[in-house]
């Protein structure tokens, strides 16, 4: 059986590695979550233009009902 040995000097290297690594890990999530929010933005920003036209297309149209009506 082979064992391997951990010299004293390298633990504070493997913790650093540990934290970096986490780190990383945080700073890509981060990063995921602003993309998808940004998407979501988007999507909000399109879904409201498209309500204010057919909001103005529905005023259009009531007032040319309101006209007919005697």
């Amino acid at each position: 059986m082979k064992r391997n040995i951990v010299r004293v000097e390298t633990i504070p290297y493997l913790s650093l590695f540990d934290i970096n690594k986490e780190w990383l890990d945080l700073k890509i999530k981060r990063t995921e979550l602003w993309d998808s929010i940004r998407e979501q933005r988007r999507e909000m920003y399109n879904i409201t233009i498209k309500l204010n036209e057919t909001e103005k297309k529905m005023a259009g149209v009531i007032i040319k009902l309101g006209k007919k009506i005697p």
